[in-house]
């Protein structure tokens, strides 16, 4: 019966390791892990999507964006409208998002409530038709730095140049005027008067509701109309409130997007059950751990828009075996050591880096500030880690042997009990020899014997630093003593 369960127990873990790690697409991995996904279809609804003041800053919500309106848009939904309360976000993405608004079938409306400032207006004029709430505001919309770095002339140059052209392709596919837009969006040496709204040289238009709904000889200065809530907006459009259904991320998503916060966490743990699975050979526990939180990891990750993947997650798989061939093969801790550690390092910290971040620092993107910037939080995720699993180790280390459980079970597989050693039979140059420990063998650990520093290990007893020992095993495999 215990070895049936435990059997079921490694069967589920192997399968939640497999969907973790991709082996199902990511709508199977929700449905199995987490439950049916209860998000149903979009046919005849209006579909809301809440857009608030952090949410044009963080890449993940572009993505779960993309799937929204394509969804929405495949469904045939009656309307996706955007309520807008921000003060702006990444400028390329919002690119990005614009084009796959305005190339939508289903009818988009914007509603800024109550503001929708710099990338929130790209997001609006994107849209079919924008409705302000009383004393909102739109507009205020240029390239800035994110990292409150002056952008050089010549690079501002090329991006407003480029954002320009987008929106005027956006303006004439919505019908919103061009002059309009581009004077909330780049800075003139000149005043300008649009339709009595006057922008002060070097300033930016910004339109309250008031202003933006101006009537005009053919439409209005920029939005439909005022309203006070969206219960006014689905009167006014016609809309039954009953296929009123807001977007929200699915189980999944949410929780790839916390598998990337607590990275360092997930970390702590790999690294020591990996420790762990060492130190207590053919159990497989520490194993299975480690594997579950590194597969956790860069699935994770991945879903949660960086750089994770099948890429990285291989090159920290090879790490790994540069650092086995390393203990087991050519022992010593040299280049195949480094190697592997620094490909893991390397392979764990970018799995982390958000990969619209990379994207913006490759092509000179406002709002990162270099490869520092664009590194800092993942180095602070793997430092957490790093410093998590040494307090670990040594927690396990100093308290493990004194626990009846794990001294009976776990701590003898790395050198049992009667496993035969004997000093009578056992020859070698080294064979007899005495020292000192420099370090507490629990069980393995440093010893000074003959005026060198070896790795050793004790058979059996713990030995404590300072305490004399002798060497009653030598073989390829490494260097066995007793308390002398």
């Amino acid at each position: 019966m215990a070895s049936s369960g435990y059997g079921r127990i490694m069967k589920t873990m192997i399968l939640l390791f497999c969907a973790l790690m991709g082996l199902m697409s990511a709508q199977e991995a929700d449905q199995r892990v987490l439950g049916k996904s209860v998000e149903g279809s979009y046919a005849d609804k209006v579909v809301v999507i809440e857009v608030g003041k952090k949410d044009l800053s963080v890449s993940q919500s572009f993505k779960f964006w993309e799937r929204i309106l394509k969804k929405a848009d495949d469904d045939g939904a009656q309307a996706i409208v955007f309520d807008l309360n921000t003060p702006g976000g990444l400028a390329f993405p919002t690119t990005e998002l614009m084009t796959q608004i305005a190339n939508l079938k289903t009818p988009t409306i914007s509603f800024v409530n109550p503001q929708a400032l710099s990338a929130g207006t790209f997001v609006a004029v994107s849209t079919d038709r924008i409705y302000m709430k009383p004393g909102s505001a739109i507009g205020s919309a240029a390239i800035v730095d994110g990292t409150g770095a002056k952008i050089e002339d010549t690079m501002r140059a090329k991006l407003e140049s480029f954002f320009d052209a987008h929106v005027r392709w956006i303006a004439e596919k919505k019908g919103y005027r061009k002059d309009v837009l581009r004077a909330m969006m780049i800075v003139s040496e000149k005043e300008r008067n649009i339709e009595g709204n006057i922008v002060e040289a070097g300033a930016l238009l910004a339109l309250n509701s008031s202003e933006a709904i101006k009537p005009l000889n053919e439409g209005t200065l920029l939005a439909t109309a005022e309203i006070q809530n969206l219960d006014a907006l689905f009167e006014r459009e016609g809309w039954d409130k009953a296929d009123l259904v807001t977007a929200t991320p699915t189980g999944f998503e949410r929780l790839a997007w916390w598998v990337a916060g607590i990275s360092g966490l997930l970390i702590v743990v790999g690294l020591s059950g990996g420790y762990f699975e060492i130190k207590t050979p053919g159990f497989g526990v520490g194993g299975v751990i480690s594997l579950t939180a590194f597969g956790i990891f860069f699935f994770g990750n991945y879903l949660a828009g960086n750089m994770a993947g099948y890429e990285l997650a291989a090159l920290f798989v090879l790490g790994i075996v540069f650092i086995a061939i390393e203990i087991f093969v050519l022992p010593g801790f040299g280049i195949a050591g480094l190697i592997g550690l620094t490909i893991m390092i390397g392979s764990l910290v970018f799995a982390m880096v958000d990969n619209v971040a990379w994207e913006r620092r490759q092509f000179e993107a406002p709002g990162i500030g270099g490869l520092g910037e664009v590194l800092n939080g993942p180095a602070m995720h793997l430092s957490f880690g790093i410093f998590g699993s040494f307090l670990i180790l040594w927690a396990m280390m100093r308290f493990l042997p004194n626990i009846p459980f794990f001294s009976k079970h776990l701590l003898p597989g790395s050198v049992a009990l009667g496993t035969g050693i004997s000093e009578e039979a056992e020859t070698g140059p080294r064979i007899g020899m005495t020292g000192t420990a420099t370090t507490d063998l629990r069980p393995s650990g440093k010893a000074e014997i003959d005026g060198g520093i070896l790795d050793v290990v004790a058979d059996g007893k713990f030995v404590q630093k300072g305490d004399a020992v002798r060497i009653i095993k030598e073989d390829g495999m490494g260097v066995v003593v007793k308390g002398a």
